[in-house]
């Protein structure tokens, strides 16, 4: 069964940590799920880059392997955690000390980031997200006790948590007050020690329905993909789906606001040691 089938089928059962309830971080409105519609809530994920004093990403060259062709191009990274983001900023100072005086890191969304990439499409740069450190060690865990081949770890993982007997599990969701109504949403989460945090929280109040409760890990991109409807018809599972920021990340932002505009890529190189 595909990832995008046993996600829709298990968010269809229900029953399972319904009652739960948490405060709404970055939630949207639920819409017909079209592929312009889910990058809207690409919103929801910011993303860190390394700019100039100008807004201008900085461009990183591509590392040459041995015996290969030369190779133009040039990186540009989106890191989804601040501490990521500050250690390549570190790097830049310390190897570009000119470069890395005018450096500075620029918080935007996972969407200004695509919109990017699509206006640079037929330039020759590569564009690379960058999950924490902390995320893929979380996923590696998780997987590696399943049975998966290291080359199999998501590139940029999500976690999500399905509960229930064995024959009537489902995602868990949660109860979220959208503009004075409840609406239950089924959140996958950046970071897993904050979903953790969430049924620690849940198992005080809830104790049958946390031990029942298991975390998983997905493809972020997988995800996306299956909340696209293939022929423009809502479907209301997939509807719900939200992301939720790592709390690192929400404490990033509400500690540095001051933001400029926009950026536009610029044709300037970091060099690299």
């Amino acid at each position: 069964m595909s990832l995008f089938k046993s996600l829709v089928n298990l968010a269809a059962t229900a029953g399972v940590a319904g009652a739960i309830a948490v405060s709404p971080i970055f939630t949207l409105k639920a819409e017909a799920l079209t592929e312009a519609q889910v990058l809207e809530r690409l919103g929801s994920i910011p993303v860190f880059t390394i700019t100039d004093d100008k807004g201008s990403p900085l461009l990183g060259a591509i590392p040459q392997q041995p015996n290969a062709k030369p190779d133009d191009s040039q990186l540009l990274f989106f890191f989804l955690g601040p501490d990521e983001a500050q250690m390549m900023l570190a790097q830049v100072q310390k190897s570009n000390p000119e470069v890395g005086k005018k450096a500075q890191i620029v918080i935007r969304s996972m969407n200004d980031a695509y919109t990017v990439i699509r206006q640079n499409k037929d330039k020759k740069i590569v564009f690379q997200f960058i999950p924490t450190k902390a995320s893929v060690e979380s996923a590696r865990t998780i997987l590696t006790a399943q049975g998966v081949a290291a080359d199999k770890i998501p590139n940029v993982p999500v976690f999500f948590a399905i509960g229930g007997q064995a024959n009537s599990q489902g995602l868990l969701t949660m109860s979220i007050d959208q503009n004075g109504k409840k609406e239950q949403v089924v959140p996958f989460f950046l970071d897993k020690t904050d979903l953790q945090n969430l049924l620690d929280r849940a198992g005080k109040e809830q104790p049958d329905v946390a031990k029942t409760t298991k975390i998983q890990v997905a493809s972020l991109f997988q995800v996306l993909d299956s909340m696209v409807s293939k022929d423009d018809k809502p479907n209301p599972e997939v509807e719900r789906f939200q992301f939720v920021p790592s709390r690192s990340s929400f404490e990033y932002i509400l500690k540095n606001t001051k933001q400029s505009a926009t950026p536009q890529i610029a044709p300037q190189t970091t060099p690299q040691k």
